[in-house]
């Protein structure tokens, strides 16, 4: 089954990309890190990385 992907990206007025949560609109966030003010090509990586961590199985410590 193939799912929507969560994260997405949009160009800001500035020239910066900013990672959102597409399933609440806001600016994605992890580790504390606010994904904003980006360059694209860092844009591009970054939410490989979240859409993997969102797809790992989740485990029980």
């Amino acid at each position: 089954m193939l799912t929507e992907p969560r994260f997405g990206a949009r160009k800001e007025p500035d020239d910066t990309w900013t990672i959102f949560d597409r399933r609440t609109g806001k600016i994605a966030e992890r580790s504390g890190l606010i994904m904003a003010r980006l360059g694209k090509n860092t844009v591009l990586g970054l939410i490989q990385i979240l859409e993997q961590i969102e797809d790992a199985p989740k485990r029980i410590h």
